[in-house]
């Protein structure tokens, strides 16, 4: 009780300022001393690099140039704290900061932790976006490809980009202002020591190797579920394109090199097949569909997911009297369920599939847990799935007889949330189909977070794209 006791009175000083805290209590009776504060004013290391004090959270960030290698071993040349405090560091010690290290603070009965990081300037780019189309980087060159489709409506002499950077570093131009990217454009980015030159080609693609469809004309248009999970594709598989239904219909968009196509719908989910095929919003998908069917008896492969797993049907890759029978959720993708510190997770019911390989493993879990979310994470939870304990099922053991597809993910017991369906030429694998109907199948978080797990979704789509097109 007292050690919660001293933490309390010490999170309270700190927020007042670290003023002085009295008691005209008599020590030597047992009653708590806080008399003084815990407060860090200065850090510096080697005599040159002081740190940067963060007193809300505790932090510490020391600076040291690009080059500098010698973090292993670092001397404390100043550290000033609160009258009367002691730490566990001193001036004169000689810290390796290859990891972060902690400092306690202690004057009388309080005591304060803070995190002392040591981090290299760098100046990198982390993501880059030329009007809804992310780009794909390349690290060691130092290039941006951005691939276009002809149709895609942008201004290329006058669009506008937005970039991510590793933390400190600034980018000149900044993000948010426009470009003239008909030819290479030039991105600088600096970080003290720390100075990288990127350039920005764009590509128009004209035969697709792979293809986001929508309803919307343009990227931007989609809602902000599909909108990141066409980003996605666009930017992590080379050659990658968005297309509407509208494109496919009408002949504008070439499918004679496309291996996959993709389409991610987020609606409010069906019941049965028919009601899908008879929606207003998937009439475009609809009237697609001798183009699509061709494209797929020609070998060509999809992936599905939310609502658009009853395509398959219409394809006519499985039966149209059999479909997800387990569906919820839809409205605006706003999100409803925030994640906590042990996400959400599905389970693979084949660890050895392709699709599985090379996932970040949750501490703890088993090795069939797959995690696909993290924490503070909000998802809204849009399930089509197929609930294999109701009629005609009898089990998940029954669900690839009674359907032709095969099972690959569910919660392990009397659900099916993700199934592979036959190529035209009767086997899996290559040219086949892929569902993703479970409700942790999730591209867009209103709510900010750390990317983890959610990277595992990036893994998995591109294990699937080996996996249906090799």
């Amino acid at each position: 009780m007292k050690k919660n006791l001293l933490y309390i009175i010490s999170a309270l000083c700190m927020v007042l300022g670290f003023t002085a805290c009295s008691s005209d209590d008599d020590h030597g009776t047992g009653s708590v001393n806080v008399s003084g504060s815990c407060l860090v004013e200065k850090f510096v290391l080697n005599g040159q690099y002081e740190g940067t004090i963060t007193t809300e959270n505790r932090l510490i960030k020391v600076k040291v140039p690009v080059d500098f290698t010698e973090t292993g071993n670092m001397e404390v040349t100043s550290l000033v704290v609160s009258g009367g405090a002691q730490t566990n560091i001193k001036v004169g010690d000689h810290v390796n900061f290859n990891a972060d290290q902690m400092l306690r603070v202690v004057n009388g009965d309080l005591q304060l932790d803070y995190q002392i990081t040591v981090r290299n300037d760098e100046a990198l780019l982390k993501n880059f976006v030329l009007e809804g189309v992310k780009g794909a980087i390349n690290q060691q060159d130092k290039t941006v490809t951005v691939s276009v489709t002809a149709n895609s409506g942008i201004d290329l002499a006058n669009a506008t980009f937005e970039v991510e950077c590793s933390e400190d570093a600034i980018c000149n131009p900044a993000s948010g202002t426009k470009g003239n990217f008909t030819e290479p454009f030039l991105l600088t980015l600096t970080d003290n020591t720390a100075v990288n030159t990127y350039t920005v080609n764009v590509t128009l693609i004209e035969n697709p190797v792979a293809l986001f469809v929508g309803n919307a004309a343009t990227v931007e248009e989609l809602n902000d579920e599909e909108k990141a999970a066409a980003k996605w594709l666009t930017g992590n598989i080379s050659g990658a394109a968005y297309a509407s239904w509208s494109d496919i219909s009408s002949g504008n968009m070439s499918l004679d090199e496309c291996k996959l196509i993709y389409w991610h719908h987020h609606h409010a989910t069906f019941g049965n097949y028919k009601t899908f095929a008879e929606h207003e919003d998937e009439q475009g998908a609809m009237t697609a569909l001798a183009k699509m069917k061709e494209y797929w008896q020609n070998g060509g492969a999809f992936i599905l997911s939310r609502a658009a797993v009853n395509y398959a049907c219409a394809l006519g890759a499985i039966s149209e009297d059999i479909y997800p029978n387990n569906c919820w959720g839809g409205g605006n993708g706003e999100g409803s369920d925030l994640m906590g510190d042990d996400p959400w997770h599905f389970v693979a019911y084949d660890t050895n599939h392709a699709l599985w390989k090379n996932l970040k493993a949750y501490p703890g879990a088993s090795e069939d847990a797959v995690y696909t979310l993290d924490k503070d994470y909000t998802i809204c939870n849009t399930t089509c799935q197929f609930k294999v304990t109701w009629d005609p099922y009898s089990g998940v053991s029954s669900f690839e007889p009674i359907t032709g597809a095969r099972a690959l993910g569910g919660n392990g017991s009397d659900e099916v949330s993700s199934w592979e369906i036959k190529a035209a030429n009767g086997q899996f694998g290559k040219g086949g189909i892929i569902c993703f109907g479970t409700g942790l199948w999730d591209w867009n978080s209103p709510t900010p977070y750390t990317s983890n797990y959610h990277d595992n979704m990036g893994t998995i789509m591109l294990n699937a794209f080996d996996y249906l097109t090799k």
